[in-house]
């Protein structure tokens, strides 16, 4: 299985292109990647959720931590989120730390 992920920096802007599903397979790998760009400077993640389908605990810690651990308390966005993964946040009650945008 390939990450299912695409990061990339623009300046303090960390986008995230996730693809269909984030799981305890691919999970850890994103969170290697972000623990790359700790203590960077990064004031916003924009986590692209246009595909997102599926995902797995694993996955919702990834992107609390980046809430917590990148430094800087940066503003979370999760961009184009359907439904039943907003539910899952908000079931989990960590909907209040991301910011849910439709583009």
């Amino acid at each position: 299985m390939e990450n299912q992920f695409e990061v990339k920096q623009d300046g303090a802007i960390l986008s995230i292109v996730l693809g269909n599903e984030l799981t305890t397979v691919n999970a850890p790998q994103l969170m290697d990647e972000l623990n790359k760009y700790r203590d960077k400077g990064i004031e916003k993640v924009v986590f692209d959720a246009s595909k997102l389908t599926y995902i797995a605990s694993s996955g919702v810690r990834v992107i609390v931590f980046a809430k917590q651990k990148l430094g800087g308390d940066p503003v979370i966005e999760f961009v184009n989120c359907q439904k039943d993964i907003y539910d899952i946040f908000e079931l989990i009650g960590v909907q209040d730390y991301i910011e849910f945008v439709e583009k």
